[in-house]
């Protein structure tokens, strides 16, 4: 465990490699994006979500007939990453599969987790790599990273405002007990929210994404802002701790999903999973820029 930096002329970043997590980033009025894991609210910064985004129905799932046990967003923002690859910029961590992981996850992969700065901008890169030599590899990969609201200390929560770009109608996925209802799928036209804490009562707001979508959480009465850029994402989620409040909301792009309340368990054919032929790999990308 142990944190390494990252910096040009616009940003300071620093990652852990206990989770590959983003544990900073500051702009340079010295100005903190990411939320400080207060321990009473939600002890995490950004952690990964790999093999499994959210939560599988009774924490298990099958392969070949055989139950394996897995705890919500899996196993990878528990691990120790190894630092293979850093610049000035630039930072890639590896994580691959050992006798503990094919205990609850039985495939050989490598997990790569690229960060790079590019002016105001972190570039983020999960690189998927399957190390089987014969079977079908089955996964998913996700982001969790948590900001700091507000950004001014001489502005309230309330303040800010999360606003979606291009403003189309876009498919909400609602939760029932931690795990997607498809039957209650339902379309919206205006996405935008004035931030409040009741507007996570209900769990994460996440939306089905057909095309890369551009969110933003900013104050007329600030100068600063976030901006992420979901990239190739299947899915984003808008999470914040509800009902104790935490000053931080998260913006989630996943390339996976919880489990349908109606699963059946098996992992090949869970709603939303990526499928890996042997020795194939497979790339998810998303930015943050911040001002």
């Amino acid at each position: 465990m142990g944190l390494y930096e990252i910096k040009n002329d616009f940003l300071t970043a620093n990652i852990n490699s206990l989770g590959a997590e983003v544990y900073s980033v500051k702009n340079e009025s010295g100005t903190e994006f990411i939320w400080q894991a207060e321990q009473d609210v939600w002890g995490r910064h950004a952690p990964i979500l790999f093999p499994v985004v959210g939560r599988l129905k009774d924490d298990y799932y099958k392969v070949d007939g055989n139950d394996y046990q897995m705890g919500q967003h899996g196993f990878a923002r528990d691990r120790e990453f190894e630092v293979t690859s850093q610049t000035e910029t630039m930072l890639e961590f590896t994580l691959e599969y050992d006798d503990e992981s094919l205990t609850s996850y039985p495939y050989k992969f490598s997990l790569k987790v690229v960060y790079q700065l590019i002016k105001d901008s972190l570039q983020i890169s999960y690189l998927v790599d399957s190390l089987e030599s014969e079977k079908i590899m089955n996964f998913s990969v996700g982001a969790h990273p948590g900001f700091n609201i507000p950004f001014d200390n001489q502005l309230e929560y309330e303040d800010y405002q999360i606003k979606l770009e291009p403003q189309e109608t876009l498919n909400r996925i609602p939760l029932k007990e931690s795990n997607i209802d498809l039957s209650k799928e339902f379309s919206v036209d205006n996405q935008n929210e004035h931030l409040t804490h009741d507007l996570f009562k209900n769990d994460a707001i996440i939306y089905r994404l057909n095309n890369p979508l551009v969110i933003s959480i900013s104050s007329e009465q600030s100068e600063h802002s976030i901006t992420l850029d979901t990239g190739n994402a299947k899915f984003v989620g808008l999470w914040s701790q509800y009902p104790s409040e935490g000053n931080f909301v998260c913006i989630e792009p996943w390339w996976g999903i919880a489990d349908k309340v109606d699963t059946d368990h098996n992992l090949e054919t869970k709603y939303g999973i990526n499928k890996l032929n042997p020795k194939e790999r497979f790339e998810a990308y998303y930015s943050i820029s911040f001002k």
